[in-house]
């Protein structure tokens, strides 16, 4: 029934909508007695599979929705070849439930920072303290000038000129990146207008950047780091600090409150230890 329709995908595609498309001839061929021709499925069978999937069977919302999906393109399939008038109408999805954006734990965070200070240049130390205590995105760390840069003993700041939507903002510094920036500037070659000077007359390339980054995570053991996620760490650890969550987005550059509320959503490990806690 679908073979000619899955033979014009790729191998990895073929099986998997395959094995959605015959889920749904199972069950459509139980519930109405045939198998599912195109110009016989409608909603209200689309809907009726959906409920099924999700309260007889408690299949995973990801799971659900992919079959929906495949039984979508094979009927668009059968719209272009002349066999299906149009499509019928679909359920919305099913909701899933979004996770929090992966941030470092203390001990994790910790462990990561000591790899750098111990093993890193003076160079490293200022970028990884740009997205750990600044919450720069690696393409506005490497991009940052030497004149975008402010620092004293008990202040300093940093100028970020062309943030995501080619925003300006200006971030403030802590204590440690303040610290981390001056031994830079101190120790940096004379002679480029960047901050992180790169091969020729460009800046450090976010390539090399997340490189830098991926080599302090493997000498410290901490899976998963990246320049992302030192970012979401910096906003992850001010919101749960009880630091004001307008504060926190103008930080980040974030045009949107909602895109810094994803941020306050607890995590898996935040889950198990109210568990545990609760005991």
């Amino acid at each position: 029934m679908f073979d000619d329709y899955l033979n014009t995908l790729r191998d990895s595609t073929r099986e998997a909508y395959g094995e959605d498309l015959a889920d749904f001839a199972r069950w459509f061929s139980a519930t109405n007695g045939r198998p599912p021709a195109p110009d016989q499925v409608t909603y209200i069978d689309l809907r009726e599979y959906q409920g099924h999937m999700v309260t007889v069977r408690s299949l995973k919302p990801a799971t659900v929705n992919r079959r929906l999906a495949a039984i979508r393109s094979w009927l668009r399939w059968e719209v272009d070849q002349g066999n299906l008038v149009e499509l019928p109408r679909f359920p919305r999805r099913v909701a899933e439930a979004r996770a929090a954006p992966k941030a470092l734990d203390k001990l994790s965070l910790a462990r990561f920072l000591r790899a750098v200070e111990r093993e890193g240049s003076a160079r490293d130390k200022a970028l990884v303290a740009l997205m750990v205590h600044a919450g720069l995105r690696v393409g506005e760390a490497v991009r940052v000038l030497v004149e975008d840069v402010e620092v004293s003993e008990r202040k300093g700041k940093v100028v970020v000129r062309k943030g995501k939507g080619l925003k300006r903002r200006e971030v403030p510094l802590g204590p440690d990146a303040r610290a981390a920036i001056r031994d830079w500037l101190a120790a940096r070659p004379p002679g480029s207008r960047w901050l992180f000077p790169g091969q020729g007359e460009g800046p450090l390339t976010t390539r090399a950047a997340q490189a830098i980054i991926s080599k302090y995570a493997y000498l410290s053991r901490v899976e998963g780091v990246t320049p992302h996620v030192l970012r979401h760490t910096f906003a992850t650890r001010l919101l749960r600090a009880g630091k004001d969550i307008v504060i926190v987005a103008g930080l980040l550059g974030h045009a949107r409150l909602d895109t810094t509320a994803k941020y306050t959503r607890p995590g898996w490990a935040d889950l198990e230890k109210a568990v545990e806690d609760e005991g």
